[in-house]
């Protein structure tokens, strides 16, 4: 059994002792109110990874300033009356055991207009992306923010915390002044490197005036912004120093500015631990802890890390919102166990999909709401006065597969059965894509968790209504799925001349060149990827004006970078009609154009719901319950959400 020493072994920042290297990572989460105070959510999403054996967590950017807002329910310390919340939130982690800091943030360029009802501020007017240029600050200006930050920490210090952390990284105000691209200043706060640490040196001063010299205080920068002209290592290994010397008790080490995010919270496209050479670089020129971050999702990797002296502690960020008990299985020896996170960005990142804007997890439903089901997963129980029930799940797709497995945590007997020689359902397909095989972990997590509960899986089941009525079961979850749209979705059809897109996820069928994948809504870019990185001739013919517009802007970002890369043609807001004798007949724009004689056409407009069998077994005394895209096409957050609500609900 793996004991991961070097993770394990107990480490400090200052006067903050851990009792294990592992850090979680600070994470934006909308649990705030309209007012940016502490709530209830709040504090048991912190509870419940304090429970699970990290050693700090570092609370999410924390706005010390109104101007410094980013969002409309963002945290924020920026007076007195918000210290009593977050002397909650401390308490409440103290008592399970955990240990808290906090992040204090001001956005600076990159606050919410909206929010604060002003240009924001930077401490140059420069514009990179959206055309709105910020406003460069004056003297007070920069005063004021420098007070901000030391009036924040005091506030934190108050509340509770066992340290904070200074945001200096990923375009924020403090990033801003270090930055050469950002800070064009030329006087006593911007110009050569030593002057544009001035707002972070001053940062500090006013946390020691405040707070003492031993309340542990540290910060996090990005060591490379990822833009012509920014910060790359080599300047931030000039400026590190600077600020270790100035008393930051350790470094952050993270990357990116806002334009750049991608590469912060970087997707399934990109390998674990893609920025511990920017950690391991700072290493080399401070003399205190430096904390990595950057993909690190398995034990193995993070302490090879410890291990190894590329740094200090470990940041996890994700990989905490996908198990909270990410630290215990580890030091267990249970590995197999953690919760996967697949790097997809659903809920956490991209959060259309998520209730009320709050940060939740495609892997995890818990995340996010802990306060409204509480014990979920593992220390659920089904009330003592109510029997054990007999439960049928039909189709084992990740939604049918999570329902089974929070129904068995609370003491059901479960059945799955699944028409096909395999689990995973459309999910498993999209992790046949180029890069994005990482999918598959749900898949396999959830097969084991299904194994150590003892659900039986009974593959090449083909469930009727006879069949149903037969097993008799006290509850019907019906997950079967969906099936892609065919040519007769399309005006003029076609018939047998189109290849499906599963069918060439599955590598199923010949392919001949050139080849045209007829795409709606994105749903033919990753088909186009896979047959492109085979080395065909691709054009995607897309209906709509935007590409793959349904994924999260980070893996959409790197899979048009690919598909450029790779010389895919695309044609958007080319309305496929059919395909004919000559070839495939398009709509742009309210006129026809045709593309003749394509060696292979492929299809990929959207699916449908595999609904007949819920519309049959309505007619049977049974509750039942149908989840993700039997009920509606959507995506995998969805279906894993309504299959833990359908287990729960049992």
């Amino acid at each position: 059994m793996p004991t991961f020493d070097a993770l394990f072994s107990p480490g400090s920042i200052g006067t903050l002792q851990m009792p294990n290297r592992i850090i979680m990572a600070p994470m934006g989460t909308n649990y705030a109110d309209p007012a940016h105070h502490v709530t209830d959510r709040l504090i048991a999403y912190h509870v419940a990874r304090a429970r699970g054996g990290v050693g700090l967590q570092i609370v999410e950017h924390t706005a010390v300033h109104p101007f410094g807002l980013t969002g409309a329910k963002m945290l924020a310390i920026y007076d007195d009356e918000m210290i009593p919340g977050l002397r909650r939130l401390t308490d409440a982690v103290h008592q399970a055991g955990g240990r808290i800091a906090l992040q204090l943030q001001h956005g600076g360029r990159q606050a919410n207009a909206a929010v604060i009802g002003r240009r924001p501020l930077s401490p140059s007017a420069v514009s990179l992306s959206d055309g709105n240029r910020p406003e460069k600050m004056t003297e007070e200006e920069i005063r004021e923010a420098v007070e901000a930050f030391g009036e924040g920490a005091r506030r934190a210090m108050e509340a509770g915390f066992d340290g904070v952390e200074v945001h200096m990284a990923h375009g924020y105000l403090g990033c801003s002044f270090l930055s050469p691209l950002l800070n064009r200043r030329d006087d006593d706060w911007g110009g050569d490197t030593e002057r544009r640490t001035r707002f972070a040196r001053e940062v500090r001063a006013a946390i020691v005036e405040r707070c003492g010299e031993d309340f542990p205080c540290w910060c996090r920068i990005s060591a490379n912004e990822f833009v012509e002209g920014g910060t790359d290592l080599d300047e931030a290994k000039r400026f590190a120093p600077m600020l270790a010397e100035t008393g930051y008790q350790a470094i952050h080490v993270s990357a990116a500015i806002g334009e750049t995010a991608r590469y912060a919270s970087a997707p399934y496209y990109i390998e674990h631990g893609h920025l511990i050479e920017y950690a391991e670089g700072i290493r080399e020129v401070v003399d205190v802890p430096v904390i990595g971050v950057g993909r690190i999702l398995r034990p193995e990797m993070a302490d090879g890390l410890i291990r190894e002296g590329r740094c200090d502690f470990v940041a996890l960020g994700r990989a905490l919102l996908a198990d909270p008990d990410w630290p215990r299985k580890s030091a267990e020896g249970r590995v197999n166990e953690i919760i996967p996170c697949i790097g997809c960005n659903l809920g956490c990142l991209d959060r259309r999909y998520s209730e009320q804007a709050h940060c939740q997890c495609t892997v995890n439903p818990w995340t996010g709401r802990e306060v409204d089901w509480p014990g979920y997963p593992d220390r659920a129980v089904p009330d003592e006065r109510e029997p054990a029930r007999g439960v049928l799940v039909i189709g084992a797709g990740p939604g049918g597969m999570q329902a089974a497995i929070v129904a068995a945590h609370r003491g059901h007997e479960v059945t799955i059965w699944e028409r096909s020689d395999h689990v995973g359902g459309t999910f498993a397909l999209a992790a046949m894509a180029p890069g994005k095989a990482e999918l598959a972990g749900l898949i396999e997590w959830q097969k084991g968790e299904l194994e150590r509960l003892g659900v039986e899986i009974q593959l090449n089941t083909h469930a009727t209504v006879d069949s149903v009525l037969q097993f008799d079961p006290d509850n019907l979850i019906v997950a079967t799925g969906s099936t892609a749209l065919g040519a007769e979705s399309l005006p003029f059809g076609g018939g047998a001349r189109y290849l499906s897109g599963d069918r060439i996820l599955r590598g199923e069928a010949q392919v001949r060149d050139p080849v045209y994948v007829i795409s709606s809504r994105g749903n033919g870019s990753e088909i186009a990827h896979l047959l492109a990185e085979q080395g065909h001739a691709v054009t995607l013919l897309e209906s709509g004006e935007d590409l793959a517009p349904l994924l999260p802007s980070g893996p959409r970002t790197f899979l048009l970078q690919r598909l450029e890369e790779l010389g895919v043609k695309i044609l958007t807001g080319h309305r496929a009609l059919g395909l004919d004798a000559e070839g495939i007949m398009a709509d742009v724009g309210g006129s026809e154009r045709r593309f003749n004689d394509p060696g292979t056409v492929v299809l990929a407009i959207g699916r449908r719901s595999n609904d007949d069998l819920a519309g049959d077994l309505e007619v049977l005394p049974i509750t039942m319950t149908v989840i993700g895209d039997a009920e509606r096409p959507r995506h995998a957050q969805a279906a894993v959400h309504e299959g833990a609500l359908a287990g729960r609900e049992i």
